[in-house]
């Protein structure tokens, strides 16, 4: 039998009314109570990038073949010496073509610059580079007098192949002896490629090689420039020069250094000299 009209909405007002009732949960014992509330987390500042970069670096005059005996095995050891110190960047003085092209195939997987490229007397001084740890950039050199001669100083840009940054290095070797006149002019000269390369952005430079006055070298380029001594300088005291142990000194910017050694290692007639610089973050 049909429901009345009257039935029916009652019916339906019943059903209205259970929809609209709220429902309470009945919670279950021992269950964790839940919670309806969200929380949004704000997302994490991202972390700034850590490009810092170290560098091992040294320089040694191994004495030319030229003047004495034995140059072929001086150069076979100082190959050796500046591979075992895990250098990444070198620079050689009084380098000979005999020496050059022992060195060469000593270290196969350096780099030199310049090599013979400059001529006889332009390649005295040479600069290697580790290529699995930097990649070459740019070379260059200036010239200036040695020994009545005029000669090229190079240098070369170079990138750290791990953060993609790079910096200068500059190989120094000024005259000896008497030629006060020689090593002021050259002086000069490698002041002016500094800070050219300096003007060139936020990289480091490094100059290392056989200054043959180390202390008036030293202050001069730290009275123009941001360089400071590798041996421990600080901006205040740029040159921590001791009195006596040689003519070759390493100076720098743009970096922090450590582990300076001098070592006697009776290959040549000059120390080795080695030095880290850690290159701190750009950002």
């Amino acid at each position: 039998m049909a429901p009345t009209p009257k039935a029916f909405a009652a019916a339906c007002a019943l059903t209205v009314s259970l929809a609209l009732t709220p429902v309470i949960a009945t919670p279950v014992a021992g269950a964790e109570p839940t919670s309806t509330e969200t929380t949004t987390e704000a997302p994490a500042a991202p972390a700034k990038p850590r490009n810092g970069y170290g560098l091992r670096l040294t320089t040694f005059n191994i004495l030319s073949s030229s003047i004495a005996r034995g140059g072929i095995d001086r150069a076979t050891r100082a190959a050796r010496w500046v591979q075992d110190q895990g250098a990444d960047a070198a620079a050689f003085q009084e380098v000979a073509k005999d020496q050059l092209r022992q060195m060469q195939s000593v270290m196969p997987k350096y780099n030199f610059f310049p090599r013979r490229g400059l001529g006889t007397r332009g390649s005295a001084i040479q600069i290697a580079w580790n290529t699995t740890t930097v990649k070459q950039l740019e070379t260059g050199y200036i010239m200036r007098p040695f020994l009545g001669w005029s000669r090229p100083i190079p240098y070369v840009r170079l990138r750290d192949r791990e953060t993609g940054r790079g910096f200068w290095v500059i190989a120094i070797h000024n005259a000896p002896g008497g030629q006060e006149h020689e090593r002021d002019v050259s002086t000069a000269a490698e002041i002016k490629l500094i800070k050219k390369l300096l003007s060139r952005g936020d990289r480091p430079v490094f100059v290392i090689g056989d200054v043959n006055e180390r202390e008036e070298f030293c202050q001069k380029v730290a009275a123009a420039t941001p360089l400071i001594s590798m041996n421990g300088g600080t901006d205040k005291r740029p040159c921590p020069v001791p009195r006596f142990g040689g003519p070759d000194w390493m100076l720098g910017s743009g970096a922090e250094f450590s582990d300076f050694e001098k070592d006697y290692n009776g290959i040549s007639d000059h120390p080795a000299l080695t030095a880290r610089a850690w290159v701190p973050s750009s950002n």
